[in-house]
Parts: C-alpha cells; sequence; structure tokens
C-alpha cells in the first residue's frame, strides 16, 4: 500500500480525538478523512464493514478506488440491457437516510454483467456510472476494512438504486457519530492492522 495512505491513517491514530467517525447503523463504521493536502477533489475514507451485504444494485455518487485491507468480498457488476423483450427496470433516487423516491420506468432488463473478487492487497476501482452490489465471501469470517480513494465528480452526480420490482422496503439508516465502544473498536483495528503490517 502507499506510503502515503499508511500514513494517512497512521494520522487519524495518532490524533484520535480529533477523529471523524461515524456509523451506518448495521453496515459500518467509517473514518472520513478529509480532502488531500494538494488536490481538494480527493477524499479519503476507511470503511469497517459490520455487515458487507449490500441488497440493493446502486451506484456511487463519487467515484473512487478501494484498497482493502482485511477480509473481502465479492462484487457483482450490472446494467440494463433493452432487447426489445418489453422488460423493464425501476429506477429509484436514493437520499441519505435510506430514502427513495417513487420509482422511475426504464426500457430492460437488469442483466449480471461481470464479478470481481476483493481481498486483501487489492485495488478495485469504482466508477460513477457502475451499477453493482457487493456479497461478503464464504471462505472470510474477517470483517472487512479498506481505504478509499474518493475523487469528486466536476458534474455532481445522484445515487441511484435498480430492481425489477417498483417498491423497496428499506430500513432508514442515517449516518450517526460513531458510539466511545464503536470508536475504540475502530481504533483497536487499525492500531493492529498497523503494527501487523509493520507500518
Amino acid at each position: 500500500m502507499d506510503k502515503k495512505y499508511t500514513d494517512i491513517i497512521r494520522y487519524q491514530i495518532n490524533n484520535w480525538q480529533d477523529a471523524d467517525v461515524r456509523t451506518v447503523p448495521g453496515v459500518m463504521t467509517q473514518i472520513h478523512c478529509g480532502p488531500d493536502k494538494d488536490d481538494p477533489s480527493i477524499e479519503y475514507q476507511i470503511n469497517w464493514f459490520i455487515d458487507c451485504s449490500e441488497t440493493y444494485i446502486h451506484n456511487h455518487r463519487h467515484s473512487f478506488d478501494t484498497h482493502c485491507l482485511e477480509g473481502g468480498y465479492s462484487e457483482k457488476l450490472w446494467q440494463i440491457v433493452d432487447e426489445g423483450s418489453g422488460a423493464c427496470t425501476y429506477q429509484f433516487l436514493r437520499h441519505s437516510g435510506n430514502v427513495f423516491d417513487s420509482p422511475i420506468k426504464l426500457p430492460g432488463a437488469l442483466q449480471h454483467v461481470g464479478s470481481r473478487i476483493h481481498f486483501p492487497g487489492n485495488i478495485l476501482h469504482v466508477g460513477i456510472d457502475q451499477y453493482h452490489a457487493i456479497l461478503p465471501n464464504a471462505s472470510s469470517a474477517e470483517r472487512v476494512l479498506t481505504f478509499l480513494v474518493k475523487h469528486t465528480p466536476s458534474i455532481p452526480v445522484e445515487m441511484f438504486v435498480l430492481s425489477d420490482q417498483p417498491v423497496i422496503n428499506a430500513p432508514k439508516n442515517e449516518i450517526q457519530p460513531a458510539t466511545e465502544e464503536d470508536r475504540q473498536s475502530l481504533y483497536d483495528k487499525l492500531d493492529s492492522w498497523l503494527a501487523k503490517h509493520h507500518y
């Protein structure tokens, strides 16, 4: 892993009282590490998944490179393919807190067009126009720990969810400040990861 990125992790550890640690209930604990000092269009983030099963096929507002530090998951890539069969796909605009607008009906069926595996030492690039869903690796019992390099697009991009059903039943899960217990757990995890890899 690039020393620049491990230095960012080390900085968070050394300045833990100021670390911006948040929880997405039932999904992950994350640290917003702030922008790159030389390029404000780049932001850094650390994700420690509680459960990396994402049932929604979705895109992201930012393109990003995800560096897998521990654990692993499988990623499925999806596209809408219109073969004139009359099939349709429902597109939901997704807001913060896991809130969705009423769907827009699009022609074409959702098709699984590829798969990738994320594992320690690997880097995956996820573009803003890439629709994907991730699943935990059955062979790994470790929680997934990743370091993200996020790129802000020049033109704002919306986040959408695609489904073959017109209704999504989703619990609201607003991002919250992490509890002291969650903060301590993530601190211990990052500290042990740095020590294990001699950073």
